[in-house]
């Protein structure tokens, strides 16, 4: 009889915890998501976030939290206030997300690679290398090399043209990519081998755990959920036809030579240069004129980007 007392009380606690968990994690999910904290580490721009291993005597990494620094840049600044937009436990960790969770994630195009468009031979090129193969003339071989050379140089600056545009593609995809990862927001991974303390998995638990990352008693601003980082973004690029008719803004557009937006807007000031993995040289600069302010990114002095605001 007791042994049977024992084993229907073993029973319902094998039946009962799982539902008991699930109860709790809604409950911590439902405490922590949508509010707003202020930060005080930075924090890379991905969705791998930062790892904290409490299975280890110091849970921070602080060798790999350096390399992703250095890797994807910062998304969120100490002494920003962000906000938790997701909060969810796994058997083992739990994911502790701000602004987004961090760029990188499998929707997102983190491929900053164009390839060529390559122009294979022609028919007529093909043509040309079966006549003279099969030709005994010495002159009429002669002038169907010339014809063939002709075409042939013909198909390699097509595809050199393809190939530099392909490079200039790829910085600037490369740029945008990065763009998104500067406001993408990013994570803690709070992580345990085997599973959660159960002791854990209480608000008050969670938020001593990432005490030394997070301050959850901040003043909590009035303002709307737009993440702190993002208070003040650049200003939108600005269509020519927004701009006054035959003012030299409104005669900007992609793919303008450096010179040309020179002579339009007169010397600018540069305000960074770098070149990227092709060879290829990135470079912003400022021009100002009586009633406007413009910044230009060029990639290989070729005009890839432009805003306009007022002064």
């Amino acid at each position: 009889m007791l042994r049977s007392a024992i084993f229907l009380i073993f029973l319902a606690v094998a039946i009962c915890t799982p539902a008991l968990l699930a109860q709790s994690d809604s409950a911590l999910e439902s405490y922590f998501t949508g509010k707003q904290v202020l930060i005080k580490i930075d924090m890379p721009g991905t969705q791998k976030g930062i790892d904290l291993r409490y299975n280890k005597p110091s849970p921070m990494d602080w060798k790999e939290y350096g390399s992703r620094l250095k890797q994807f840049g910062a998304s969120i600044r100490k002494g920003d206030v962000a906000r938790i937009t997701a909060f969810n436990v796994k058997k083992d960790m739990i994911e502790f997300q701000l602004d987004g969770g961090g760029f990188g994630t499998a929707r997102d195009d983190t491929n900053a690679t164009v390839a060529p468009v390559v122009v294979d031979k022609s028919d007529y090129e093909k043509d040309l290398e079966t006549q003279i193969a099969n030709t005994d003339d010495p002159d009429r071989k002669r002038s169907l090399q010339r014809d063939l050379d002709r075409e042939r140089a013909r198909r390699e600056r097509i595809n050199a043209d393809n190939q530099h545009a392909a490079q200039v593609a790829t910085q600037i995809k490369a740029q945008a990519i990065q763009a998104n990862r500067n406001t993408g927001g990013s994570r803690f991974n709070l992580r345990w081998s085997g599973s959660i303390p159960p002791s854990q998995l209480t608000p008050e638990a969670i938020m001593k755990l990432l005490a030394d990352y997070v301050d959850f008693n901040a003043t909590q601003p009035s303002a709307s959920p737009v993440p702190a980082n993002a208070a003040n973004p650049p200003p939108a690029e600005a269509p020519a036809s927004d701009e006054p008719a035959g003012s030299p803004t409104a005669q900007l557009k992609r793919g303008m030579k450096m010179e040309d937006v020179t002579t339009l807007l007169g010397p600018g000031k540069e305000l960074s240069s770098s070149v990227g993995d092709a060879g290829l040289k990135t470079q912003v600069f400022e021009y100002l004129t009586p009633d406007r302010r413009v910044e230009v990114t060029y990639v290989d002095a070729l005009l890839v980007r432009f805003s306009i605001s007022s002064r």
